[in-house]
């Protein structure tokens, strides 16, 4: 009898042993499932201060080629700005972005940053933005490109977010999301005016783009093409 018992305590124990590691398991696939997906933009809060990580790009009259440039001189980069400031004046942090036009023409322009990415993955690009314009051909644009840098594609993308006209907004809140064909994408702000005369600014605070996350899988799939595309996928996001 004191053997049987001994045997049985052993059986629960061993019973009990692994439904503890089973919960120790769901609990760690649940942490790991709870954390953010890594950042891919550089400076998307802007507190640096500065336009770190991104690049200018600028159009005078405002239907010119778009090219970069080292230093704008019709759209006014700044942070922060002088023109209309929304209140409050970042959506958290000391500082936002803004980009403004004053009355010396029709001009375009802001800034754009390509990320290497995962082709048919998709991202997510969310912030705030926010607007000032005193006429119906001023804009704020913030959107992403499939694709390397082309002001041509901005100006007719339709993963873009915008405000425009004789208008003020305060900070929303936006969300873009994107499944890419190429290996890069762009990621881009713009602030145009269409018109000779008045003032328009945009503000843009907490950029930030991230890969969209599967869904947590606690088994292997049995499909043995379906291990090897996740398997791939990992070793090209560890590059």
């Amino acid at each position: 009898m004191l053997f049987d018992h001994e045997l049985t305590h052993l059986i629960t124990n061993k019973y009990e042993m692994r439904f503890v590691a089973f919960v120790l398991l769901i609990f760690s696939l649940f942490i790991l499932r709870s954390l953010p997906a890594a950042e891919l933009l550089k400076n998307g809060d802007f507190e640096s201060g500065d336009i770190t990580g991104w690049k200018y790009w600028e159009t005078f009259p405002w239907d010119g080629d778009g090219s970069p440039v080292e230093s704008p001189t019709h759209v006014t980069i700044v942070i922060p700005g002088t023109i209309g400031n929304p209140i409050p004046p970042t959506t958290s942090g000391f500082f936002a972005l803004t980009q403004q036009v004053g009355s010396n023409g029709t001009a375009r322009g802001g800034l754009y940053q390509e990320v290497k990415v995962i082709v048919n993955t998709p991202y997510i690009l969310t912030g705030h933005l926010a607007f000032y314009g005193d006429d119906i051909g001023d804009f704020t644009i913030v959107g992403i490109l499939d694709g390397t840098w082309n002001p041509a594609l901005a100006f007719t993308t339709i993963n873009k977010n915008y405000i425009g006209g004789n208008t003020t907004s305060s900070w929303m809140e936006f969300s873009l999301m994107i499944i890419p064909s190429k290996d890069v994408i762009t990621v881009f702000t713009e602030t145009r005016q269409d018109w000779m005369h008045g003032h328009v600014a945009g503000w843009y605070d907490n950029l930030s783009l991230r890969p969209v996350p599967e869904p947590t899988k606690l088994f292997p799939s049995q499909n043995p093409k379906d291990n090897s595309a996740r398997e791939e996928k990992q070793k090209q996001a560890a590059k």
